[in-house]
């Protein structure tokens, strides 16, 4: 398996063997400098040599003094030594010169001037000085020769030297870019890919993290990232579950009542039926038998709504008719909405949503049951919903939005959008920022968890919906009516083949052809 680490490991060990390399390169570089400027001193040496040798051979001639003569065999013998101890130096300078020519030549001088030594009385001193000097001078040129021949080997070793070490470091530079470069695309490109894969996760998708890489580091990540996303869903579901057990308590004491009042009209009718069966007309007994009936299929709706609200199913997505679900809602908060004015629905009935009866049921009471808890005697509940298209969808400036809600539309998508409103107190900027947040509630200790919004938040995430507030305190605003909360909920409407219902002779297709017509 490929790791980020292994391959971060591998680039900076080459690279590392590189800079060895290249130091290693500059260190016998610097040796063969070294030898060089050896080289060099060897041969000042012998140049110095062969000029002393000429200037106390010009002495000698000048002055015929005997000391001058031993001074000239002492430089000569020096200059052979030097010759003979770095014959290889000497043969590296690569000059014309002949070493073997060379070595005669000094030892021809040696014996000249141990000639001219012996013959120091004699007349035939100057026939030997006549032969001495035109061989000190050939000394003397070979010594100039050798000089520059080494002052050039030198300064080409050096811009050799120079020009290596720029391409070395150029090379270096190159490299080391190209690593960079290289190891950069190792690392960043996995760490792009899973920064695109979180991207829907961060908006609220939280679907499993999937990654279509072999190394070993993000596939760790992916795996741990999946294990928190489970537990997660998990703990998710369970607050849901306790949110809904929450709601069913509150909903119970309600339906309670609502179900006492058909149970005891239902009693009623039936005593009557009992005492007047005999002597009671047709007319009055079919009255008591409809009444009878009305009252338990009021009874059986009511059943049913809590039942359905309560019973534990998976998570199925269908096109739901809206007016249903709300119809629903009311039925199981009527205990709770006999304290208001009135409820105003605009809801069509060819408004459909695509969405998870249980789940968005849910929805609907927690933000129906807060609208009825936000106001007092004279709260006023709207309820609406509408077809829209993408520019018709958008939404005022005004609105806090939780999500995505002023994200651009997706062209020529159809939209749901809800809307359910209230005339009570209002929210402040302040705590509208807060309201979506698990636990945080503005109701006295023991109303509330803080939960219920919350849920409603995540199950609009989980249909791929947006959920937006606006609201208006009571000291902002400039009348009665004015004031209150809205909550607004846009769904994608659902683009299906499906009857929804026997009663309906149009399919949801056919609805939205009519209304895109409308």
């Amino acid at each position: 398996m490929n790791s980020i680490r292994h391959k971060t490991s591998r680039a900076f060990y080459l690279l590392a063997l590189f800079i060895v390399l290249l130091c290693l390169f500059a260190f016998f570089n610097l040796l063969y400098l070294q030898q060089q400027v050896k080289e060099g001193v060897v041969i000042s040496n012998f140049k110095d040599d062969i000029l002393e040798m000429r200037r106390h051979e010009k002495n000698l001639f000048l002055y015929h003094n005997k000391n001058e003569l031993e001074n000239i065999l002492l430089f000569t013998r020096e200059a052979i030594n030097n010759l003979n101890k770095n014959y290889d130096s000497y043969s590296r300078l690569r000059s014309q010169i002949d070493l073997n020519e060379l070595q005669l030549l000094l030892k021809n001088y040696q014996i000249l001037m141990t000639k001219y030594w012996q013959q120091w009385e004699l007349l035939q001193q100057e026939d030997v000085a006549a032969a001495i000097r035109p061989l000190g001078h050939n000394l003397s040129e070979i010594a100039d020769k050798f000089a520059l021949q080494e002052r050039e080997n030198l300064l080409q070793s050096l811009n050799t030297t120079q020009w290596t070490l720029a391409g070395a470091i150029f090379i270096t530079a190159l490299i080391t870019v190209l690593i960079g470069y290289r190891l950069s695309y190792l690392v960043v490109r996995p760490l792009r890919e899973l920064e695109n894969k979180l991207e829907p996760i961060a908006q609220g998708q939280f679907d499993q993290l999937k990654v279509d890489n072999n190394e070993q580091e993000v596939i760790t990540f992916a795996n741990a990232f999946n294990r928190m996303l489970y537990e997660l869903d998990l703990r998710k579901k369970r607050l849901l579950h306790t949110e809904k057990l929450a709601s069913l308590g509150v909903l119970i004491s309600g339906v309670a009542h609502e179900l006492n009042n058909p149970l005891g009209n239902v009693l009623s009718s039936c005593q009557l039926l009992k005492e007047e069966l005999d002597s009671a007309d047709r007319e009055l007994l079919m009255d008591w038998l409809q009444q009878i009936d009305s009252e338990t299929m009021r009874a059986h709706k009511i059943v049913n709504a809590l039942k359905d609200f309560g019973h534990q199913q998976d998570f199925i997505i269908e096109p739901i008719q809206v007016s249903e679900l709300i119809d629903n809602t009311l039925v199981l908060l009527h205990n709770d909405l006999k304290r208001l004015p009135d409820v105003l629905k605009d809801i069509p009935d060819d408004v459909f949503i695509n969405v998870d009866r249980q789940r968005f049921q849910q929805v609907l009471i927690n933000l129906v049951k807060n609208s009825i808890d936000a106001g007092d005697e004279n709260n006023q509940i709207e309820l609406k919903a509408e077809f829209c298209w993408e520019h018709s969808c958008n939404l005022p400036e005004d609105v806090y939005v939780i999500g995505d809600l002023k994200k651009p539309l997706k062209p020529d998508m159809p939209y749901t959008i809800l809307r359910i409103k209230d005339h009570g107190i209002g929210m402040d900027k302040a705590t509208i920022k807060h309201i979506f947040d698990p636990f945080y509630t503005t109701k006295a200790p023991g109303d509330g968890m803080g939960i219920g919004l919350y849920i409603v938040q995540e199950i609009i995430r989980e249909h791929s919906g947006e959920i937006g507030v606006i609201s208006q305190p009571i000291s902002q605003s400039s009348s009665q009516f004015k004031r209150g909360t809205e909550f607004i909920i846009r769904l994608p409407y659902p683009i299906i083949s499906c009857v929804h219902d026997e009663t309906f002779n149009e399919t949801i297709d056919e609805l939205l052809i009519k209304k895109m017509s409308d």
